[in-house]
């Protein structure tokens, strides 16, 4: 009987160093998760996902109104909360209190 490998803890079969990951993802991916004020139509939440994993706007809003009906709802649900957690892309962020 031969026993398993340890597993591995790097994060998967990718050989490459975080830093060559990240080099290799969509423009703009490096960014942190924003609405976009440019590809909004409603609130930009659909919009600022398209630019963060480099895909088309109107993909993403597609792929949000399909999974409508299998997801039964819960869509629906995240589309206010992303609204109200995410930051409006430019947005100044307030200064801390006592400031």
């Amino acid at each position: 009987m031969n026993p398993m490998p340890p597993p591995d803890c790097s994060g998967g079969s990718d050989p490459l160093p975080h830093a060559q990951r990240r080099a290799r993802r969509p423009h703009g991916a490096a960014s942190p998760l924003r609405r976009s004020r440019q590809q909004r139509v409603v609130a930009g939440v659909c919009g600022g996902i398209a630019e963060f994993v480099g895909a088309r706007p109107s993909s993403v809003r597609l792929l949000w109104l399909v999974s409508l009906l299998p997801s039964l709802g819960l869509t629906l649900l995240a589309y206010p909360a992303l609204w109200w957690l995410l930051p409006l892309d430019g947005a100044r962020r307030a200064p801390p209190y006592g400031r």
